[in-house]
């Protein structure tokens, strides 16, 4: 202030905040709304050709699964014949437990190729008439990644190369590959290794006779909680021991009914 007289020069170089109108908001939304028009134009245009992608491969899914299992049972009649009645072990289990069809038929794919990394150990070590040695046994084991590595780059829509690589997890952490435990492990292969272990005691093998369905029960509730999970154990031996059913294809000296797999499918217990 200089005598009487106010300086305004600082107070004139601010002009006042004015607040956008409604109209000049509305507009600026349109201008938002139109910029980002391509952009949902060209996510909605790549979400139809990944339906349409994943519709296709649904179609040709059986195909490429019974491709697979074709291979694997001409390299082993024995490990095919295996895989057969472990889907079909599996997915009583699964049913049993209350899962739905959509669960249902991605634990029948992995199933049916869990074992189809053996197509990698010989012949000699998978039919071998007694014990593994300890390099033997280390050739059988990688059998896991190696189905892995076979089935990681189809595009399955559910996680099926995972769960055969976690098939021979067990819960206390003491399995392989990768020693993981509890809810680590995927609930399909934690199924799948009631149904791998329940089929590999009851069904014959170049080295020993198959036990009966209730030596092998007691041995999976001997495991149930530390090697297997305890719930699914539960309603496997609910399935053979309390409601008395055997699936249609396997009986305890592992003989199977021939039929092609169809992972469309649907294997029912009958009672024995």
């Amino acid at each position: 202030m200089i005598g009487n007289t106010f300086d305004t020069s600082i107070t004139n170089r601010h002009t006042a905040f004015q607040a956008p109108s409604k109209e000049a908001i509305f507009l600026a939304e349109i201008a938002e709304w139109l910029r980002a028009v391509p952009q949902r134009k060209r996510h909605t245009e790549e979400w139809r050709l990944r339906e349409k992608a994943q519709g296709e491969f649904r179609e040709i899914l059986p195909a490429v699964v019974g491709t697979l299992f074709s291979i694997m049972e001409a390299y082993d009649r024995n490990t095919a014949d295996h895989q057969v009645r472990v889907a079909t072990i599996a997915c009583a289990i699964a049913r049993e437990m209350g899962w739905d069809e959509k669960q249902v038929q991605a634990l029948r794919v992995a199933s049916l190729l869990h074992d189809v990394g053996k197509m990698t150990v010989s012949q000699e070590i998978l039919n071998k008439p007694g014990q593994l040695n300890a390099e033997e046994y280390f050739q059988m084991k990688s059998h896991a990644e190696a189905g892995h590595a076979i089935l990681k780059d189809i595009r399955f829509p559910w996680p099926t190369a995972e769960a055969v690589l976690q098939h021979h997890e067990r819960m206390d952490g003491s399995g392989y590959p990768r020693g993981l435990r509890g809810d680590d492990i995927l609930p399909m292969a934690r199924v799948l290794a009631v149904a791998d272990v329940f089929d590999a005691m009851t069904s014959s093998r170049s080295y020993r006779h198959a036990l009966e369905p209730e030596v092998a029960l007691v041995e999976l509730e001997r495991q149930a909680g530390t090697l297997l999970d305890a719930r699914m154990v539960k309603s496997c031996v609910s399935l053979f021991r309390e409601k008395q059913c055997a699936p249609r294809c396997w009986n305890v000296t592992g003989e199977i009914q021939r039929t092609i797999p169809n992972v469309a499918q649907k294997w029912s217990l009958s009672p024995v």
